[in-house]
């Protein structure tokens, strides 16, 4: 039985990459990290993958954190028997080792490459490298749009709901919560987690490969921001002992989604993606009639988002492609012979250690 846990290391917003890249594994598990450098095409995410497989090979619980940039390729896996996480660590996560020799290392696997080979295609991969780039920046500029939007239909919902409803039903969704009991943690944390993301593929959610047994659902009007109510809950999880987990959105800097609370087996949910034992209707705190000088405002702001995250997309698809062609001129000059020594050198080293 495959227990691998899904999620993504990061995303891009409308501000640039939002990273979870500090908080792929707890410190206290990490004992080995190995930062995988290399240009595309190098081999980066297959090497990952095979570094998990056999290192689960009867399923022991780990984390696959897939690129929301491709979502078919790994950007980084977590092992917390082994103690190890692998990266890759290049743009636009750059990472370096924090503590050299002693637990991370580097492994180059541009090493593999036969760069005097690669050097008559220079004109070309800078002109790919500048396309990408410029792919990128126009997928920003539509999420840019897309949250200003966002945010000002959040505004009108906001003003229009009931405060002394909303505080009601925000105490009660606490209460319910903690309901349930387990032993306490006495250094309570937050990890933020990213499990939506806008891709190359559309709008994705890994929020089912990351439910809880106890699924609470949150109702609410498409255009309302249930950050408020998601904070309140999670600073009194943290205020009775409990870590929890914060479910961001790239796409709305600041957002969060979901509200995970692994200790008492809960996750708190947007999503219509799961079965909820209990629901919460926050539309309910916005009284009748209070939205109908707004319809026509939150309808184009509707209408704008939608428009606005298709175009980022289609974007983020165009990197993508450019991104393969990159590989393309990478491959045929790797030695996956060498390559494979690589990773049959450092098989041996982790198993070893463990």
């Amino acid at each position: 039985m495959n227990t691998a846990r899904t999620l993504f290391p990061g995303a891009m917003g409308p501000e640039g990459f939002v990273s979870c890249f500090d908080h792929l594994i707890p410190e206290a598990q990490l004992r080995r990290m190995i930062i995988l450098k290399g240009g595309p095409g190098v081999g980066k995410s297959t090497f990952m993958r095979r570094v998990h497989a056999a290192l689960c090979p009867e399923g022991q619980p780990s984390t696959l954190y897939f690129c929301s940039g491709d979502p078919d390729s790994l950007d980084a896996v977590a092992i917390p028997h082994a103690g190890l996480l692998i990266v890759d660590g290049t743009a636009p996560h750059i990472i370096d080792p924090a503590i050299p020799g002693a637990r991370d290392s580097i492994l180059n696997l541009g090493d593999c490459l036969n760069e005097s080979a690669m050097r008559p295609r220079l004109a070309h991969i800078k002109a790919c490298m500048a396309d990408h780039a410029a792919c990128s920046r126009r997928a920003r500029a539509c999420l840019a749009a897309a949250c200003a939007l966002a945010r000002d239909n959040a505004s009108l919902l906001a003003n229009a709901t009931d405060a002394t409803h909303f505080t009601r039903m925000t105490r009660a969704m606490i209460q319910a919560t903690l309901t349930r009991d387990a032993p306490p943690s006495s250094h309570p944390t937050v990890r933020p987690v990213i499990t939506d993301a806008v891709t190359p593929k559309g709008e994705l959610s890994l929020i089912a490969e990351n439910a809880q047994p106890r699924v609470i659902r949150l109702l609410a009007h498409w255009a309302m921001d249930v950050t408020p109510v998601l904070r309140q809950v999670s600073q009194a999880a943290q205020a009775a002992g409990y870590c929890v987990e914060e479910h961001l959105y790239p796409a709305v800097p600041g957002r969060i989604l979901h509200l995970g609370i692994p200790a008492l087996g809960t996750l708190i949910t947007t999503s219509d993606l799961l079965t909820a034992e209990q629901t919460f209707d926050l539309a309910a705190c916005i009284p009748p009639g209070s939205l109908l000088r707004h319809e026509c405002a939150l309808e184009q702001g509707r209408a704008g988002i939608k428009l606005h995250l298709h175009r980022a997309c289609a974007a983020f698809a165009q990197a993508k492609q450019l991104h393969d062609e990159l590989e393309s001129f990478y491959v045929p000059n790797m030695d996956f012979g060498r390559w494979q020594k690589a990773l049959e050198q450092t098989l041996a080293v982790l198993h070893e250690e463990a």
